[in-house]
């Protein structure tokens, strides 16, 4: 399905050439055609709107990389428009970046198979993965990590540490549930 916002979006993006955030762009939109019939009380109805708009945009940064060679920057803080030379550094990190986001937001089945309660389970994966990075930084101390490590690295880090440190060894309990819970919140988000 041709997404209805693409032209709009555009539109609006090139008349912002510092860019703007997700929600004014969608508060910029609000009148628009392709809401009507959306529940705006609804957490289902904010995803549909909030899907429509990422679809949009991903649709848009194809066409603009691959028509104009220009970049769409797309974060729920800052959406903007660059040449291929204001951002060459980052443009082709970003895209590979992007591609999950992309490939889920691109597919239409997406939006039509999502109901209210899976919509509640998203919210919920994403509150928890959130609340787990605020906790990152002091997690990678704990397991006396770089905020860069890989994953392995995370695991032979914990691995070695609850061993030194596991009670049944003559160790510290306390320490050894820091080791694990700093292991669980990398784990969850990496």
């Amino acid at each position: 399905m041709l997404n209805p916002l693409i032209a709009d979006i555009l539109s609006v993006l090139r008349e912002q050439p510092t860019g703007m955030s997700e929600y004014e762009l969608m508060q910029g939109l609000v009148e628009h055609e392709a809401f009507k019939g959306v529940d705006d009380d609804s957490q289902l109805g904010l995803f549909q709107k909030h899907f429509m708009i990422m679809n949009a945009l991903y649709e848009l940064q194809q066409q603009l990389w691959q028509d104009e060679q220009l970049y769409l920057e797309i974060s729920a803080l800052q959406i903007q428009i660059f040449t291929a030379s204001e951002n060459s550094n980052n443009v082709d990190i970003a895209l590979s970046e992007t591609n999950k986001l992309s490939e889920y937001y691109r597919d239409w089945q997406n939006l039509e198979n999502t109901d209210e309660e899976q919509v509640m389970e998203l919210l919920g994966s994403f509150w928890q993965k959130f609340a787990a990075t605020d906790k990152q930084e002091a997690a990678f101390e704990v397991l006396e990590l770089e905020p860069s490590a890989a994953r392995q690295e995370i695991t032979e880090s914990y691995r070695r540490l609850a061993a030194t440190h596991h009670p049944d060894k003559g160790g510290d309990k306390e320490m050894f549930i820091k080791i694990r819970q700093a292991y669980e919140i990398l784990k969850i988000s990496s």
